[in-house]
């Protein structure tokens, strides 16, 4: 990601670029002005250019203007103090060697313009590199997840189907407790329920056939059908001939549509309960309790 640079910054690095500018005019324009001017000798070219030279070679034009303003003033002051006259120092300037120099500081300062906007192109180009690779790699973890999410799905798909096949040849099996098993258990899955008890019989008569309880070893009060949170009746044609009950049901799972699901898990397994309904001495009593 591209963090641009504080204010604090920028005001510190134009500072220390004017320190320099003023550090190389008192030494390459100042102090020579000053030692010419007592030894009368004329400095032509004049070592200033080198201050305008250095300051273009690094900050292209910008540099040269900081350069000639910053020479021409450490010239000045130099004349001042050793008497010789601004007007004096400044009448050399149109000499050849001044105009040679001023024209290498022109010709540097524009390849180094050229440079520094081609540098700045490809900061920017970066920059933009920078943020389409920050997005692809977020896109990337986005789709990491979308995949893990699906690969679980499909997981628990597998698994899921395993699960209703074997629900499915337990229902449709003449094993009328292997049948109530497999109703609760189905049950359980559907509402998410804590305990499911499948209970036939007719005529006030109930037997026990399947429980499955996993409300965990806290739960003291034993079952009762009195307290369920939702029954269904099983029924073969017109007779009842048990009943479907579960505990600790969501209230989420308390709608028309589980409802209706437990019916037809209730009609699913009456050809096996009926058997346990009517003719109780042909079905094993051997009901499961699921912790």
């Amino acid at each position: 990601m591209w963090i641009s640079r504080p204010p604090g910054h920028r005001v510190r690095h134009a500072l220390r670029r004017a320190f320099e500018a003023f550090g190389l005019a008192v030494a390459l324009a100042l102090l020579p002005e000053l030692a010419g001017a007592r030894a009368g000798v004329v400095l032509d070219p004049h070592p200033g250019w080198i201050v305008v030279l250095v300051l273009a070679a690094r900050d292209g034009g910008d540099g040269l203007l900081v350069g000639l303003v910053a020479a021409a003033g450490a010239i000045g002051i130099g004349s001042a103090v050793a008497g010789t006259g601004l007007v004096t120092s400044w009448s050399r300037l149109d000499s050849g060697p001044n105009m040679i120099a001023f024209g290498a500081c022109l010709t540097i300062s524009w390849v180094t313009s050229w440079h520094l906007r081609r540098r700045a192109n490809l900061c920017e180009r970066v920059r933009v590199l920078s943020d389409r690779a920050t997005n692809a790699e977020a896109t990337i973890e986005t789709l990491r997840d979308v995949v893990d999410r699906l690969r679980a799905r499909v997981d628990r798909t597998s698994t899921s189907l395993s699960f209703l096949r074997d629900v499915a040849s337990r229902l449709e099996g003449k094993d009328p407790v292997a049948a109530a098993e497999g109703a609760a258990d189905l049950a359980l899955a559907r509402t998410g329920a804590c305990a499911a008890e499948i209970k036939v019989g007719v005529s006030g008569f109930q037997r026990l056939l399947a429980v499955r309880d996993a409300r965990g070893p806290k739960a003291i009060a034993p079952l009762s059908l009195r307290d369920a949170d939702l029954t269904v009746p099983i029924r073969n044609g017109n007779d009842r001939v048990g009943v479907i009950a579960l505990w600790g049901v969501p209230r989420t799972g308390l709608d028309d549509a589980t409802a209706h699901d437990l019916a037809v898990i209730a009609s699913w397994c009456v050809p096996a309960l009926a058997i346990a309904a009517w003719r109780p001495n042909e079905a094993p009593d051997r009901a499961q309790r699921a912790m």
